[in-house]
């Protein structure tokens, strides 16, 4: 085993930050090497807040914007109109404390895909929980993720020696979290489709889009519907969309929502998204939202990371080959809306580089509405790394990059493509 001499100032400094933060050293010395020290300190930090607000999308074809508004300060939300987009409204996450509880309660740590939402204040069910201290029914416990952040403190609904043999069941009510996001998804009006809830990233990359009457739209995307709604929303139920399913689960998420909103332009097809788009269907597409797995490196708070750099790369490798396929689905002069929910410019500027280099690409100009936002700086692309200095022109007209840091929610980066016309039909 090497000794600590044979250790470079950045090795060490990345193995500080790893028992912190939790992060792989391999994705810390990326990031150090593309971030800085202090870029990245203020990131990890930074991404272990909660955001500070939901944007909720009202359906105004089956509901009154006022009404729904009225509906949400009457549960006591802090509620006001979206500064920027009339068919939006904010309900601001309330934010807590929790220095006060001692480590000498009972302890139960869970995995890393819950901490989110319980540090936002959904209950602790059994699939979550990785390992527990002894506890009774209707004890106060801490529950912490796996490096013992407390994101949260509850009640036990059960004896401590009872969770392995239940199976999909509440162990702990939350009390108090970190933040709480008012469960908004369980009233009737959302259950009516009177309303979806979007990233910031979504919501702008949706208004981002371009519509006609004529248009065939394909989403690409692994969230649970709601891009696919407000879509449908926005073109009246006129325009056909189809929406890929990357599996069986996400499939049966996409059809209840799609259930819930009655949507009926909307087709849903179960195909993981490389293979459909490979295999030239027989319908074309006039424009895409293509929102692929990525790293989700922007969406806060996330406490700990078992994403390396490695993993990154397999991650922005799959988006490339999809957005480079994609031709063979395309009608005329296609458009294309890229999205990530990510920090990070491999799967960012990266990929919009790459993209360029085709010869069937070229990049596209953002809609009115979004051209005026960028105009009064509200929101703006992000000044380019100096490999991508060649590009700047395109990334600034052509791209958007949400600092989850400095907007205080979840971020990402959205990009614009068109095809350019085929030989055939020009």
């Amino acid at each position: 085993m090497n000794s600590s001499e044979n250790f470079t100032e950045t090795d060490l400094l990345s193995a500080d930050l790893m028992k912190k933060f939790q992060y792989p050293a391999s994705l810390l010395n990326h990031w150090l090497e593309t971030f800085g020290l202090n870029q990245t300190l203020e990131l990890l930090d930074g991404l272990r807040l909660p955001y500070n607000s939901m944007w909720v999308q009202v359906n105004t074809r089956r509901l009154d914007y006022d009404t729904l508004f009225d509906i949400f300060e009457e549960m006591g939300n802090i509620t006001r109109k979206h500064p920027f987009f009339d068919d939006f409204i904010e309900i601001e996450i309330q934010k807590g404390e929790l220095t006060e509880y001692s480590r000498k309660l009972p302890i139960i740590r869970v995995d890393h895909e819950s901490t989110t939402g319980i540090a936002l204040g959904r209950d602790v069910q059994t699939a979550n929980i990785m390992n527990h201290d002894d506890f009774d029914p209707g004890e106060t416990v801490c529950i912490a993720d796996y490096v013992n952040n407390i994101l949260a403190v509850g009640k036990s609904q059960l004896k401590s020696s009872e969770i392995n043999k239940r199976f999909q069941e509440t162990v702990v009510k939350v009390t108090e979290s970190l933040a709480y996001a008012p469960p908004i998804t369980e009233l009737k009006e959302y259950r009516k489709g009177f309303f979806s809830v979007l990233s910031p990233t979504q919501a702008i990359a949706v208004k981002s889009m371009n519509f006609k009457a004529s248009d065939n739209i394909l989403v690409i995307s692994t969230d649970k519907g709601d891009v696919a709604n407000y879509i449908a929303e926005l073109t009246r139920n006129k325009v056909p969309i189809t929406v890929l399913a990357a599996n069986k689960m996400q499939a049966k998420v996409l059809n209840k929502n799609v259930a819930r909103t009655k949507n009926k332009a909307i087709r849903i097809i179960n195909r993981p998204f490389l293979s459909f788009v490979k295999e030239m269907p027989e319908i074309k597409y006039t424009s895409f939202f293509v929102e692929p797995q990525n790293s989700r490196t922007a969406v806060i708070p996330v406490f700990s990371s078992n994403l390396s750099l490695d993993r990154l790369q397999q991650i922005t490798k799959r988006q490339q080959k999809l957005i480079s396929e994609l031709y063979r689905s395309t009608h005329g002069q296609a458009s294309v809306t890229y999205v990530t929910h990510s920090i990070d410019h491999l799967e960012n500027e990266e990929i919009f580089q790459n993209t360029l280099q085709k010869a069937y690409y070229e990049n596209q100009e953002f809609s009115e509405e979004i051209r005026k936002l960028k105009q009064q700086k509200i929101i703006s692309s992000r000044a380019p790394l100096d490999i991508y200095k060649e590009i700047e022109k395109e990334l600034t007209k052509s791209s958007i990059y949400l600092d989850p840091i400095a907007t205080n929610n979840t971020g990402g980066f959205i990009a614009k493509f068109n095809f350019k016309l085929k030989q055939e039909e020009k």
